[in-house]
């Protein structure tokens, strides 16, 4: 059967979530479909690393609105229960102070007075945005917006309004400052600072509490592993250890010298690097010093351990929270240098996947926020010892102990995010979201540069995150068939 793209050709750089979602979806439009990833694998910031008989999910862990990946494989005519297995949990995170509070998100929290209001609020506020932001393109955001059967629910904006942030809503919904910083720490999703960050962004939560927290059954990884399946199966050409070199209106060349034509070109990467040393454009520098004007998001610092003994206290996802969460992000955003006292993310899958560890150990995936520096950082020289002061404050304040269970132990920094992902300065979503402006018009999906260039990922709009990722691909893919309807 003809569709819009039925001879048309199609080359993607970059075999990330996003990158393998735009390539499905543009050959079940009829594209011929050649998907390039400079790394020997696929899959980008979707990663696994095993040793030792541990294995750990190296970016994403948590894992929520899977009826965005449900509509890929139905988009696509498959059924994802097919491909992958997705395991409710339940608490969805477990958060834990040095002064010994505590409490599981779960649907006990949930239905707590202050939190139900929180929830009425970020509800009206995701029905008026889900359609109208998150899975249009900027250009249809204001025409469906104003759509009259919406206006009731501009009621929702005072409480989280884009000019408030997301820290002084905090201090609206919940009086105890713990949950305070709970609320707060939605704004590392987009890696950015909640006294800085929109209000609008407390509908992480909403979303959070309304669709749940999954465990993808294999690991995270299984989901690119599943992607990269169905696509050699549907004859897509995937080449690995393919870096390009530059991007113009005709095609990509790649550093080996090969030249790629193509009628579309999507990139799956940061949009920055891309105007940066990709794009061969006589206004791409100057796009690219537009780009660089607004503050990154932050980067990840992340330590792999393996643990002797199953510590009765954690959960699957535990988040232990630092005692002064504004100093940690002048640290991290103003001085440009790694937190003295980090909030520290823990996640054990072994808890919900027994093999991902030997029997009788835990496989701790220890993730803090970091700056997204790599100049005036030498991360070879400072991570080693930055790994051992995040296992030395969980030992001190929550785990005691833990170093003497320690059997294996590695890091991973923003010099590696940059390296791996060609993430400028190892910043994980672009853009960090300091701004109505930041948040809500992020480097457009479709070039103004060049007409058949087309971004997908999280440095593009609408976001970072794996579902944000997915909707990303589903747009770029959209506004190409509109270009050949």
């Amino acid at each position: 059967m003809k569709t819009p793209l039925t001879g048309k050709s199609a080359v993607v750089i970059g075999a990330g979530l996003g990158g393998l979602a735009t390539a499905l979806r543009l050959q079940q439009a009829g594209a011929r479909v050649t998907l390039l990833e400079k790394n020997p694998t696929v899959g980008g910031k979707i990663a696994e690393r095993r040793s030792h008989g541990f294995r750990w999910d190296l970016g994403p862990s948590l894992f929520t609105m899977p009826h965005i990946l449900d509509r890929l494989f139905t988009d696509l005519g498959e059924d994802r229960a097919n491909f992958l297995t997705l395991q409710p949990l339940s608490p969805t995170c477990r958060y834990r102070w040095a002064d010994g509070y505590q409490f599981d998100e779960n649907e006990f929290f949930w239905s707590r007075p202050d939190s139900a209001h929180l929830l009425r609020h970020a509800q009206g506020l995701y029905q008026l945005s889900a359609t109208a932001f998150l899975e249009s393109d900027p250009s249809e955001i204001f025409r469906k917006i104003f759509n009259p059967a919406l206006l009731p629910l501009l009621r929702f904006l005072p409480g989280m309004s884009p000019f408030q942030s997301l820290a002084a809503a905090s201090r609206r919904f919940y009086r105890d400052p713990h949950l305070q910083q709970f609320l707060q720490r939605f704004a590392t999703y987009n890696g950015s600072d909640p006294e800085l960050t929109p209000a609008t962004f407390a509908v992480i939560p909403y979303v959070q509490a309304k669709y749940g927290g999954w465990f993808i059954q294999g690991g995270i990884r299984t989901l690119a592993d599943s992607l990269l399946a169905l696509a050699t199966k549907r004859g897509i050409e995937i080449q690995t250890s393919a870096e390009a070199q530059s991007i113009d209106s005709a095609g990509v060349t790649l550093t080996s010298g090969k030249r790629i034509l193509a009628d579309l070109i999507f990139h799956n990467g940061d949009v920055l690097a891309a105007y940066q040393k990709l794009i061969r454009h006589p206004r791409a520098p100057q796009t690219a010093a537009q780009m660089s004007r607004p503050t990154r998001s932050i980067s990840g610092f992340v330590v792999l351990l393996g643990v002797k003994g199953k510590d009765p206290s954690l959960a699957h996802h535990n988040i232990f929270f630092s005692d002064n969460y504004p100093l940690e992000f002048k640290q991290l955003f103003r001085e440009k240098r790694p937190a003295e006292n980090p909030t520290i993310y823990l996640c054990l899958s072994a808890r919900s996947q027994p093999s991902d560890a030997p029997a009788d150990h835990d496989n701790y995936f220890l993730l803090v926020n970091a700056p997204s520096n790599t100049t005036s950082i030498d991360w070879t020289q400072e991570g080693p010892g930055y790994a051992d002061r995040i296992v030395q404050i969980l030992e001190n304040k929550f785990l005691p102990n833990l170093k003497s269970k320690i059997v294996h132990q590695e890091f991973l920094s923003p010099a590696d995010f940059q390296s791996r992902d060609g993430a400028v300065g190892g910043a994980l979503y672009g853009w960090a979201s300091h701004s109505p402006l930041q948040s809500f018009l992020r480097p457009p999906i479709r070039s103004p540069l060049l007409p058949n260039l087309y971004f997908v990922g999280g440095t593009t709009h609408p976001g970072g995150g794996l579902p944000l990722v997915l909707l990303s691909a589903e747009i770029a893919v959209r506004l190409a068939l509109k270009k050949y309807s």
